[in-house]
């Protein structure tokens, strides 16, 4: 009879995670030796080829410095904290050798091409705005209009209900008498 080569059910929970390499203490824990390893691996022809080539298909830096350091951590070279650090003078080096080469580039920081929400184009979007409706108007001055959501409502607006309608409501009135088995 031939085995199950399976691992064992829960083996994962059990075994050494030590064995992957951002489990363990990263191998550059300062700073300014981040910095330089990242800028000299940067330095290298294959490289720099590559970053090149990724502002010219137009990647942001941005885009090019979270993978950089992507790589770095899951090669445990730094931590996330000190990739985070860094980000920073990476993507200013990636800028400078950019625009020393002449390449046009983005930092992916701007939110140009971002649509700007506002309550009115919503309403336009979901469709709730009528044709004749003015769309000129502030929250300000509709709020004015009815005091809001969550206003008080005065004395004159309130309709309560005539004493037998609360006293259905509260089942305190017996319309028919239902015989007591349920039966008919």
């Amino acid at each position: 009879m031939r085995m199950f080569s399976a691992p064992v059910a829960g083996a994962n929970y059990t075994s050494d995670t030590r064995n992957y390499p951002w489990h363990r203490p990263p191998d550059i824990s300062d700073y300014d030796e981040a910095v330089d390893y990242i800028i000299t691996k940067l330095k290298e022809p294959e490289q720099h080829e590559l970053v090149f080539s990724l502002i010219e298909l137009d990647f942001t830096i941005t885009t090019i410095v979270s993978t950089i350091l992507m790589q770095g951590i899951a090669r445990g070279k730094f931590s996330i904290d000190l990739a985070i650090l860094i980000a920073g003078p990476i993507a200013r080096y990636i800028s400078i050798i950019a625009d020393d080469s002449g390449l046009k580039y983005d930092m992916g920081l701007g939110d140009e091409d971002r649509i700007k929400i506002t309550p009115t184009s919503l309403k336009i979007a979901l469709g709730i705005v009528d044709d004749e409706a003015d769309t000129d108007t502030t929250p300000a001055e509709i709020m004015s209009d009815d005091g809001g959501l969550m206003s008080q409502v005065s004395v004159e607006e309130i309709d309560a209900a005539s004493a037998d309608e609360q006293a259905s409501m509260l089942g305190e009135t017996i319309d028919e008498e239902e015989p007591a088995d349920g039966l008919a």
